[in-house]
């Protein structure tokens, strides 16, 4: 369902391929990247994507926040979900404006449930 491609920026193999399958099931098409700068070739390739779901921390190089202002300021109105383990995330001073987010350990359909949230913040 190339209509609800969603970018999904996950340093963690097991993460990634977990939320990855979770969201295959419940029909959407993935896009996975392992880090922030994979992110930024995705997007900048013109690959279209309905919202993007990063973790924070992605190791060396671009982070999610780098990662949401830059798909942002090419699609202003795309939802983002962030997910973090950090105790003080920096999404809540430094996250892109109408994003959810969703603090790890989670399940995937909280990821889902934040997604829909957020497409919903955008449509309005």
């Amino acid at each position: 369902m190339h209509s609800h491609r969603i970018l999904i920026a996950e340093d963690s193999f097991l993460l990634s391929h977990e939320l990855c399958e979770f969201m295959r099931d419940e029909g959407y098409d993935v896009k996975p990247v392992y880090c922030g700068q994979a992110g930024f070739e995705a997007i900048h390739r013109g690959e279209y994507f309905i919202a993007l779901v990063t973790d924070i921390d992605l190791g060396p190089g671009p982070d999610g926040v780098d990662l949401a202002r830059y798909a942002r300021a090419l699609s202003p109105h795309l939802p983002v979900v962030f997910m973090s383990g950090m105790t003080d995330p920096r999404h809540a001073v430094n996250g892109v404006a109408r994003s959810q987010f969703v603090a790890k350990p989670c399940e995937p359909h909280q990821i889902t449930e934040a997604l829909a949230a957020a497409i919903r913040l955008e449509a309005a």
